[in-house]
């Protein structure tokens, strides 16, 4: 058990490690071949199309997953998950589709960019075919790695060939979506190849439930849209293309200084998940270790985001993006924030069936960040979204540390009687 979640946890690494580094080979001539106002409607039209994405997922990501962990030496109950969840994201992806040519319609701004719109759907066509949850819950990560990997390798030649100046956003965003198709398109081979689930149709009933077991995680990913997509996306209405590209170069540098925390997240949360069934003792032992060592090093990432603004924006970014450095700056303890949240939230209270308390802090989060956003936005422009951004973040790991605390849960001490879990 332990060999295979190092093998997970490296598999994970490997990829996140190509997560950040495959895009320093595209990301910087991307800047400078866009330009700050096409670099902003590229990072619009992904945060539009996210919404889709996050529709899609339906929290699939994590109750799916907790399934198939629980199931995992159960064959045809795995299959019959998989289909289950397979088809109702198959429906889902329709419906998104049709919201997004009805709000291309109804919405000039919306209508103005629908060639990078369509360009961008492709990223809900492969989170169809993706099934990251399944490999997630059956421990097998290497198969994302693979995946994805290859996937990225394979697209990664055509941003050179193919966008050669501002008029090709469209193009840009088709090749960074379509990545995700070919991921998924390698993904269903290596399920087929190494018969992880049996041919099944699934019945009414199983997709029913499987949208009933994802709501409360998908209300929860909803409202956490609500303080990340949502910044880009109200920001691009109020303020522009301009101020969308600076805040969105500061946020993809943001999320390469956490990016160490997505391999053990996803590698530990299905073992997590499983310990909590068997021996909770076990599973908080493995919870605080995270907590410090995740803790320590999104540390150390955040200081370095701080002090490295200036000479990060300067480097990656070329002239023109200068106004991101302060953006940067603000966003640069999200980091050990996100990752706080992400122990206490995902490892934690997910797990011990608190599914409801996570949606409830996170719904109060999603709009405490809409009522400071708009106003900060105006008057800030992308800097407003960052300091919505930040303080967002600090509430929603207050409230879910002291919500345990209260509980007397051991995510920080040793000590729990088994009736208070």
């Amino acid at each position: 058990m332990a060999s295979r979640l190092r093998r997970n946890i490296v598999a994970l690494a490997v990829l996140q490690a190509a997560n950040m580094l495959l895009p320093l080979a595209t990301f910087p001539y991307l800047l400078r071949v866009l330009r700050p106002e096409n670099f902003g409607a590229y990072v619009f039209a992904q945060a539009i199309v996210g919404y889709l994405v996050l529709l899609t997922e339906y929290g699939f990501n994590w109750s799916s997953t907790a399934q198939v962990a629980r199931a995992q030496h159960d064959r045809y109950a795995v299959s019959r998950i998989f289909w289950a969840t397979q088809g109702a994201k198959a429906l889902i992806a329709v419906a998104g589709f049709a919201i997004l040519l009805l709000a291309a319609f109804f919405v000039p701004r919306l209508r103005a960019m629908l060639p990078v719109l369509l360009a961008t759907y492709p990223l809900v066509i492969g989170t169809v075919l993706f099934p990251q949850w399944l490999f997630q819950g059956l421990e097998r990560m290497t198969f994302t790695t693979i995946s994805v990997l290859s996937a990225r390798l394979l697209l990664l030649p055509l941003t050179f060939v193919l966008v050669r100046s501002s008029a090709d956003t469209w193009i840009a965003s088709l090749i960074n979506s379509m990545s995700m198709v070919v991921a998924g398109v390698v993904a269903t081979i290596l399920i087929a190849k190494n018969r992880m689930v049996m041919a099944l149709m699934p019945s009414r009933a199983d997709v029913i439930e499987a949208l009933r077991e994802g709501w409360h995680t998908f209300i929860s990913t909803a409202a956490i849209s609500l303080y990340t997509t949502t910044n880009s996306v109200v920001l691009g209405f109020v303020s522009g293309d301009v101020a969308v590209g600076y805040f969105g170069v500061a946020d993809k540098v943001r999320n390469v200084a956490q990016a160490p925390l997505g391999p053990l997240s996803n590698a530990i949360y299905p073992r997590v998940t499983a310990l909590f069934s068997e021996d909770s003792e076990r599973a908080f032992v493995l919870v605080r270790k995270m907590l410090y060592l995740l803790g320590s090093t999104m540390l150390l990432a955040s200081v370095a985001l701080w002090a490295g603004a200036e000479w990060i924006v300067r480097i990656a970014m070329g002239p023109g993006y200068e106004p991101a450095v302060i953006v940067l700056k603000w966003m640069a303890l999200m980091p050990l924030l996100i990752c706080l949240s992400n122990v206490l939230g995902v490892q934690v209270m997910l797990p011990l069936g608190m599914k409801k308390k996570v949606s409830e802090i996170l719904i109060v989060a999603g709009l405490f960040n809409l009522a400071l956003l708009i106003p900060l936005a105006s008057i800030y422009g992308a800097q407003g979204a960052a300091m919505s951004a930040l303080a967002t973040e600090f509430l929603v790991t207050t409230l879910m540390a002291l919500y345990l605390i209260k509980r007397r849960i051991p995510a920080f001490h040793t000590r729990m009687r088994r009736d208070e879990i």
